[in-house]
């Protein structure tokens, strides 16, 4: 009877202290976009009691009842919340901001992954939800000004356009004369997507941004060693989203908006171009015209009569739209994790024929066959389809602003002033068929894995990728088109394309921990496979423009040319890396490669890239661990070798080239070498770059940054080198000059408001870097023969420098412009002014040139402000650059003759008008013919600008409403593109500098409005 009381006594505490518990359910979510957190600890502050969240981000807790409780989040990569609740508190929300520097955040370094508290080198990393804050198709658009060292900017405003990028600055000699269509390409990163590396841009520019986990960029050479000659321009890894275990999770994210709003300089209209015209010949003659001398084109005077004044910059352009739709599965167990998605993607270019679609499809699954056995599978099929045109700006901003574009019926009208057959309309591509340009692209890009672990602690683990591509390229120009109107005639041409590039990696790591000590090594060998071929043919005057590119056969038969170029690169590497780590205080990082290059002379193909790193947790040492203002310290210093093959294929080779020749009536082939001679010797540039950095968090983290000063020397630098015309051939390549690089990195995150309502954060990156050619082969610059201005090497000055004469101003009337001579010629008012560097009255190509700017800005940076009010979120993003110098185009469009318009915003000079802007009008064919050497003077201007990148305002819906339709989470949110942009030189008060110059597709203006939907 008595253990029947104690039963019954026991069965009323628990249904007492049951009755004095009660559940709390809530959810936590990403304080930045309101995506729910998976496997969030939150815990009972004081208690035992603690539980994670799931799938959706909810929770449930049993927290005492009638008293009010402090919850405990905790996340890795984020920064831990204590919130307080009063007992009638229900269906919470905890909001999770973002932790900067995060110690136990994971960080994705060559062939493998280490968290950054462990971490020696340089290394930043953006994450998910700073990579779709941006409206692109493009992943590195998206992370352009968030990671300090990395220089990126948008390539042109063509619908569909990729980026250009570089870490640290320029290293290489941009190879005009072998690779004219991409000179730079050896300064181009190593792209690692998913453990597959590529030197291929487009595979990038292939990849949904809302596919991506995490962008991790290397930049020192401790941390890009390990890649070798891949890795001589810095790394960036691109780790895809991954299954989790759990239920399935289906999400939405798409938008649709506008671009277009263009800034491009209007061009002149009305009086304002008639008076150019008139002064033009004021200013040869020394008084005014009657108006039938100075406009005497055919229909001219007539179109002026009538009021036929058309601005043709206006007519040429739109307003275009963009879309996005992507759609994603992610789940699994225990054992199996897949993750799909299929996206699309459409952008309408700011002139018409101009546009760009892409679909996608992903598949990401992992499968745990044994406690010691996994394996898993990644892929994309990427399909895209490009219309692309010569673009008509410059025809538009220079054709003469008079006559009909369009006749009775709205179609162009081929010639806008009648009776004159000269002047064909800007708009003459917009014609049905007249142009185009169509471009078919497909890529399959997949990787496999295997991985084992036989016993604690060993791992080996097989990667192999591939990425097959095929593309099909089919133009047609008929003869009245931009870009046969000269010719007189119709071109056909197609462009087939298959290339397949392998990369296979075996990886056998060791981690061993004992006491207070920690140490991993890693071994590893890789091998990179590249071949591809090209088939073209082309024709003129086709039979039937109906049939654009697809009748080849109808074209003149002596007119056809077929080639077939074929291409193969190999690339073989062993590899080791050591990492120590004594007490989470000490570390050390050793790393040692072989590589092997295909494209290199003999005896030179292989080379060994070194590099060593270390680190001091000084946060972690005893004489710290009690300042509570410094939550963390570290120090680090690193030094290593990278290596860059960067020539063409066969740039080591001497090959031929077929000659047609004939032996009377005989057809016979001759063969030539095709102008570049062998290099004996020809080997590696190397770069020996020391990193040293400082991570810091104070405040509890509430303020965390990273600083990073280096110094990278590279030498044996490739060039291809002029031959005299006695030796038969043009050029040969030579390693000839050495380069330096020194600069500092800086981030900054700061948490500066935080409350239960409203957050406010901040992010700001800053980078400077000093570059400076060191030597030069004979100890003498070298001055380009054919374009001078910008590919010409000094010592002592950036690669990619401006060497011109530097513009004083206009000759005035109170200065004595006579006295100085250009050549014979005396110089005259109204003349461009420019330096006499030497002081002898005589402005001459030797000794009055000077290098006058650079294309590298002194420095650039990024500014994000995050804000949060309740449910309402709101993204700042500010991007700048100072100190660079861009050739702007658009500013050799000024025509003294005004016989070619030009933008209306150029100021010139007149007697009464003395502006130290642009010289006198005068009458002649161009600006180069009427002010012939000083004129260039004139393109080379100050670049820097700063501007709103992005403004981004959302709407999280609550949860009262999203639970009535069993949603997860729902966000609504618009955002602008480069908004506002302000410049430091008046002329680009209408241009956008971020374009370098060109005035063919500017950039242009982006608003759209989106959703972000979990189910």
């Amino acid at each position: 009877m008595r253990k029947f009381y104690l039963l019954c006594l026991l069965l009323l505490c628990m249904v007492t202290a049951q009755a004095q518990n009660r559940a709390l359910n809530g959810r936590v979510v990403d304080a930045s976009n309101s995506q729910p957190l998976i496997g969030v600890s939150v815990s009972v502050k004081g208690t035992q009691a603690g539980t994670a969240t799931d799938i959706n981000g909810k929770f449930t807790l049993n927290v005492p009842s009638g008293q009010a409780v402090t919850l405990v989040a905790k996340y890795i990569g984020y920064a831990d919340q204590e919130v307080a609740y009063t007992p009638t508190d229900q269906d919470i929300t905890i909001k999770l901001p973002a932790r900067a520097n995060d110690l136990d955040e994971v960080v994705v370094v060559g062939y493998g992954t280490i968290k950054r508290r462990d971490l020696t080198g340089s290394v930043a990393s953006v994450k998910a939800s700073d990579i779709v804050k941006t409206p692109t198709h493009n992943a590195l658009e998206a992370i352009e000004g968030r990671a300090s060292g990395v220089d990126i900017t948008r390539s042109s405003g063509n619908a569909g356009s990729g980026v250009n990028i570089q870490i640290r600055g320029t290293r290489s000699i941009p190879s005009y004369t072998l690779n004219p269509n991409n000179p730079n390409a050896a300064n181009y990163p190593l792209y690692v997507i998913d453990g597959v590396q590529t030197l291929n841009a487009s595979t990038i520019n292939n990849l949904n941004p809302n596919d991506i986990e995490s962008i991790d960029v290397l930049q020192d050479a401790a941390s890009t060693a390990i890649y070798g000659s891949q890795g001589a321009n810095g790394v960036v890894i691109v780790t895809t989203k991954k299954g989790i275990s759990g239920k399935p999770k289906i999400s939405y994210n798409g938008y649709y908006g506008f671009n277009g709003f263009t800034q491009f300089p209007q061009p002149r209209q009305g009086e304002d171009y008639l008076n150019l015209r008139r002064e033009a010949y004021r200013g040869t003659t020394g008084s005014y015209q009657p108006d039938n001398v100075v406009f005497n084109n055919p229909g001219e005077l007539a179109a002026i009569q009538a009021g036929q004044f058309v601005n043709w910059v206006d007519l040429a352009t739109r307003n275009g739209q963009q879309q996005s739709h992507t759609v994603s599965v992610r789940g699994g167990s225990d054992a199996t994790k897949a993750f799909f998605s299929a996206g699309y993607f459409n952008e309408q270019g700011q002139l018409r024929n101009n546009d760009y679609t892409r679909y996608t499809l992903r598949y990401n699954i992992d499968h745990k066959l044994s406690s010691w056995f996994k394996a898993g599978i990644t892929g994309q099929l990427a399909y895209s389809k490009t219309n692309d045109r010569r673009d008509p700006l410059s025809t538009a901003l220079t054709a003469t602003p008079l006559g009909v574009p369009y006749n009775a019926d709205g179609s162009i009208n081929l010639y806008p002033i009648a009776g004159n057959t000269i002047f064909t309309s800007p708009l003459t591509d917009e014609r049905p068929g007249a142009s185009i340009n169509e471009l078919l692209s497909t890529e399959i890009n997949t990787t496999a894995y295997t991985e084992l672990t036989p016993i604690k602690g060993l791992t080996y683990r097989m990667n192999f990728g591939s990425i097959l591509s095929n593309s099909r390229r089919g133009e047609f120009y008929d003869q009245y088109s931009l870009t046969q109107n000269n010719a007189k005639y119709p071109l056909a041409r197609v462009t087939n394309s298959n290339s397949r590039y392998y990369n296979w990696d075996n990886i056998i790591t060791y981690n061993r921990q004992f006491a207070k000590h920690n140490a991993t090594v890693t071994v590893l060998s890789s091998y990179v496979h590249s071949d591809g071929e090209d088939v073209l043919a082309q024709g003129i005057s086709q039979t039937l423009n109906a049939q654009n590119f697809y009748g080849l056969a109808g074209t003149q038969t002596t007119s056809r040319t077929i080639a077939d170029p074929y291409s193969r690169y190999d690339l073989l590497a062993y590899a080791g890396r050591f990492n120590y780590s004594y007490d989470g205080r000490y570390l050390l990082q050793g790393t040692l490669r072989f590589d092997g290059a295909s494209r290199l002379a003999p005896g030179h193909k292989w080379d060994s890239f070194p590099s060593v790193s270390a680190g001091w947790v000084a946060s972690q040492e005893s004489f710290l661990k009690n300042v509570s203002t410094i939550t963390n310290l570290k120090f680090r210093a690193s030094y290593g070798v990278t290596g860059n093959s960067g020539l063409p294929v066969y740039g080591t080779q001497s090959l031929l080239t077929a000659i047609p020749m004939g032996f009377g009536d005989t057809p016979a082939n001759a063969y030539t070498f095709n102008g570049t001679i062998v290099a004996e010797g020809l080997g590696w540039e190397k770069s020996h770059e020391l990193d040293l950095g400082i991570d810091f968090g104070v405040l509890k983290n509430r303020i965390t940054g990273t600083v990073d000063f280096y110094n990278t020397k590279t030498t044996g630098l490739l060039y291809p080198r002029s031959l005299p015309q006695s030796t038969g051939q043009s050029l040969v390549y030579q390693n000839i000059a050495s380069t330096s690089n020194q600069g500092i990195n800086i981030t900054l995150t700061s948490i500066n408001i935080q409350s239960k309502s409203f957050t406010w954060s901040t992010t700001a990156t800053f980078s400077h870097n000093r570059e400076k050619i060191l030597s030069l082969v004979d100890g003498r610059n070298i001055i380009d023969a054919s374009v001078p201005e910008e590919r010409s090497l000094f010592i002592g000055s950036p690669v990619q420098s401006f060497y011109t004469y530097k513009k004083a101003g206009i000759w005035q009337l109170n200065e004595n412009p006579s006295a100085v001579m250009l050549g014979n010629t005396p110089f005259k008012y109204g003349d461009i002014k420019v330096q006499d560097l030497n002081g002898d009255n005589i402005i001459d190509a030797t000794n009055d040139r000077t290098v006058i700017g650079h294309a590298q800005p002194q420095w650039y940076g990024g500014l994000q402000n995050t804000f949060r009010y309740k449910n309402i979120d709101l993204n700042i993003y500010v991007l700048a650059r100072y100190g660079q110098t861009i050739k702007a185009e658009f500013v050799g469009r000024y025509n003294p003759s005004g016989t070619t318009n030009g933008p209306a915003n150029f100021n010139y000079w007149t007697p009464e008008n003395p502006t130290n802007d642009f010289p006198q009008p005068r009458t002649g064919s161009s600006l180069a013919t009427i002010y012939p050497t000083t004129y260039p003077s004139l393109y080379y201007i100050d670049g820097s600008f700063i501007k709103i990148k992005n403004l981004s305002l959302g709407y999280t819906f609550p949860k009262s409403i999203t639970d009535k339709f069993k949603i997860g989470t729902l966000r609504a949110y618009a955002t602008a593109s480069n908004i506002f942009t302000f410049t430091r030189n008046k002329l680009l008060r209408d241009y956008d500098p971020e374009r370098g110059g060109a005035e063919s597709a500017p950039i242009s203006r982006q608003l759209v409005f989106g959703v972000n939907l979990d189910l």
